[in-house]
C-alpha cells in the first residue's frame, strides 16, 4: 500500500483517482485470485499437496459468522485482529520479497501485468509455490483467528479508504468527497474563463456547455461517495499507520491476497 508512495499524489482529486484504480485491482484481483486457484492446483499438487489444506481452512473461516456494519466503522479489535492475521502472513511473505518483486519487474516490462501474472501463475512452479504457500498462511491465519474472509477484504478495503481519506486531508484539509468537488470547480471555473477570455479575442469558440458540466459534477459525486470513510475510520488507520505499513506486503493485491 505505501502510503508515502502510492497515496501522496499531490492533490485531492489525484488521490481519489489513485484510489479508485486500487480499490478496482483489489475487488478483482480478489475474484480473478478464485478463478485462478483450479489452474494452479496441479502446480500446487506437485510442489507440496496444499490445495485440499487450503481448501478445509477456507471453509473453517468463513464458518466465523460476519455482518457488515451498517455504518461502515471498523471496531478496533477487528482491526487489530486483522493486522494479526497480516502480521502472520508478512512472516510468509517475507522470504519471497525479492521474487515477488522481480516478478513485478518482469510484469510491469511487459505493460500488462494483469496478463502477464496470468501467464507466470499458470505456467511458473516457483510462482505457484509463492501462491500456495502464502496462500495456506493466510487462511490458517483466518481460521485460528475467527475471521471470515468476507470481513477479511471489508477491513483491508476500509483500510485503503481510511488510507486515501487520512492522505486527502493532510494534502488539502478536505475530505476526499470536497476535495473532488473543489477540484472539479476549479476545473469548470478554468474552462469558463479560457473559453471567455478566448472570445475576447475573437476566436471562434463553442459556448460553455452547462449540461455537461452538471452531469461531469454528478459523475464525480459519485465516486467520492465510493469512497468516502467514517471519520473514526480514519482516526482508527491514524493509531494503527505504523503496523498497516509495515504489513502491507506490495504485490500481493493482484492476485487477490
Amino acid at each position: 500500500m505505501g502510503t508515502g508512495g502510492k497515496i501522496a499524489l499531490g492533490c485531492g482529486c489525484l488521490v481519489l483517482a489513485a484510489g479508485a484504480v486500487t480499490m478496482g485491482v483489489v475487488v478483482y484481483g480478489t475474484y480473478w485470485a478464485k478463478s485462478k486457484v483450479a489452474q494452479v492446483t496441479g502446480g500446487l499438487d506437485k510442489i507440496s499437496a496444499k490445495s485440499s489444506q487450503i481448501s478445509a481452512l477456507e471453509k473453517k473461516a468463513n464458518a466465523n459468522p460476519y455482518t457488515a456494519p451498517a455504518d461502515g466503522v471498523v471496531p478496533e479489535a477487528r482491526l487489530v485482529k486483522f493486522l494479526e492475521v497480516r502480521k502472520q502472513v508478512y512472516d510468509v511473505y517475507d522470504r519471497f520479497q525479492a521474487d515477488i518483486k522481480e516478478l513485478e519487474r518482469k510484469q510491469k516490462a511487459r505493460g500488462s501485468e494483469q496478463a502477464s501474472f496470468s501467464d507466470a501463475l499458470s505456467g511458473a512452479g516457483k510462482v505457484a509455490q509463492i501462491f500456495g504457500d502464502v496462500r495456506l498462511a493466510q487462511v490458517q491465519a483466518l481460521a485460528d483467528l475467527g475471521m471470515s474472509e468476507q470481513e477479511y477484504r471489508d477491513i483491508q478495503m476500509a483500510v485503503y479508504k481510511s488510507a486515501w481519506a487520512a492522505e486527502s486531508q493532510k494534502q488539502s484539509g478536505k475530505t476526499p468527497s470536497e476535495a473532488l468537488a473543489e477540484a472539479n470547480r476549479q476545473m469548470q471555473e478554468s474552462m469558463r474563463t479560457g473559453l471567455e477570455a478566448a472570445r475576447q479575442q475573437g476566436v471562434s469558440v463553442p459556448a460553455f456547455d452547462e449540461k455537461q458540466a452538471q452531469e461531469s459534477q454528478k459523475q464525480m459525486a459519485a465516486a467520492a461517495k465510493a469512497l468516502e470513510v467514517p471519520t473514526a475510520n480514519v482516526a482508527l488507520f491514524r493509531k494503527y499507520e505504523a503496523d498497516i505499513k509495515k504489513y502491507a506486503m506490495t504485490g500481493l493485491e493482484l492476485i487477490g491476497l
